[in-house]
């Protein structure tokens, strides 16, 4: 019987990570939030999006390296664009979900209660009482984030590569 339920967790673990690596479009992953990929060069998602990623308001010296897109098909996202390569995607929008249908808003607990022993929870840097919630791909070179406020809320949601993924600011070192 103990045989029978590992093999059923194990399974089971696989048909989720399966389908959050190939995660449905307008729904966050490890990647990021489809049809864009981290790893994708800039033309590559303007290609996968059907349309251009217009740079928002460079606010350093290091814009030309690292910066923020978006697009107004997606409103409320952003893509942080790092030596021409998509890092990550970040939004604080409601209207998106991960695959797993947690939203900004949702309490912590439903995300513990959808994610459960995969969730690796870290304080948060700006939040007395925040949280950071993140779930790995199995060779942990991304990762889907969550940013939980004071209140128990989610705040932000981002995926993407490690490490810039779980950098605060797009564009950290």
């Amino acid at each position: 019987m103990r045989r029978a339920q590992v093999i059923g967790a194990v399974l089971g673990w696989v048909v989720q990570a399966a389908a959050a690596q190939a995660a449905p479009e307008g729904r966050f992953g490890w990647l990021g939030l489809a049809p864009v990929e981290a790893g994708q060069t800039l033309a590559q998602a303007e290609a996968a999006l059907g349309a251009p990623l217009q740079p928002e308001a460079a606010a350093d010296k290091d814009a030309a390296r690292c910066h923020l897109r978006s697009t107004p098909s997606q409103p409320g996202v952003a893509y942080v664009v790092d030596q021409g390569r998509v890092t990550r995607a970040e939004t604080r929008d409601r209207r998106y979900r991960t695959v797993r249908g947690v939203r900004v808003g949702d309490p912590v607990d439903r995300v513990r209660e959808i994610y459960g022993a995969r969730l690796v929870v870290r304080p948060h840097a700006y939040f007395e009482r925040g949280l950071m919630l993140a779930v790995y791909s199995p060779d942990r070179k991304f990762a889907l984030v969550m940013e939980s406020n004071d209140a128990g809320r989610l705040v932000t949601l981002r995926g993407g590569m490690v490490p810039a993924v779980e950098n605060l600011a797009g564009c950290s070192p």
